[in-house]
């Protein structure tokens, strides 16, 4: 798989045929992924290439996408109504999740190294930082746990036939085939559900929204 990710084309095809490739694919064949690698290089290059300025990166961001998807591929779902387009957005949102990962990392790294050098410039003039990198690290964790618990408080605002599907979806990964045969709710309909639930949970997460006073 690693070699088979190392070269790709530069030029745009049309995208047809890619629930064919994602199918075989999923069913273990190698040479349906070389082929979706070598279609779907470009847009998801171009993806990241628009949200990350780095060349290297930008490279480096491919590379983790296509594992990604390789790692997350039997959760892809291939019943009615998926396509070609479905296909390439599945991808497409597997990088852009990549590139938010690392403009995460690059943010805290970036603020931890700035905390040092402060806490090294006041120490310089004799006077002693009481705050420990331990003591950051645990506010840095604070606030990842509360924006936890603001998504955890907006899906549970969520109607209740929404919410199942979110929890059940998101918080605990089960595959929306399996999601179907428990709740007896037909794929589509499902499909329909989710939608309307993510829809509803970005404008309660939204910053517009998080700043407006209750």
């Amino acid at each position: 798989m690693t070699e088979t990710l190392e070269t790709a084309p530069t030029t745009h095809r049309p995208m047809r045929g890619l629930q064919a490739l994602m199918e075989r694919y999923i069913d273990g064949d190698q040479r349906a992924f070389a082929t979706l690698h070598q279609r779907l290089y470009p847009r998801v290059r171009a993806r990241l290439g628009r949200m990350v300025r780095d060349d290297a990166l930008v490279q480096d961001l491919v590379q983790q996408t296509f594992l990604r998807a390789h790692q997350a591929r039997h959760r892809y779902e291939t019943g009615p109504g998926a396509g070609d387009r479905a296909v390439e957005g599945w991808f497409l949102a597997i990088a852009r999740n990549a590139a938010l990962d690392a403009m995460r990392h690059q943010y805290r790294r970036d603020r931890r190294h700035a905390t040092l050098e402060a806490r090294g410039e006041v120490e310089g003039m004799g006077v002693s930082m009481e705050r420990p990198d331990s003591e950051a690290a645990h506010i840095e964790e604070e606030r990842e746990m509360a924006e936890v618990r603001r998504v955890r408080a907006a899906i549970d605002q969520l109607p209740p036939t929404q919410r199942e599907v979110v929890k059940m979806h998101k918080l605990s990964g089960m595959p929306m085939a399996e999601i179907s045969d428990r709740l007896g709710v037909r794929p589509g309909a499902l499909r329909v559900r989710a939608h309307r639930a993510y829809k509803a949970l970005a404008r309660m997460l939204s910053p517009e929204t998080a700043a407006t006073p209750a």
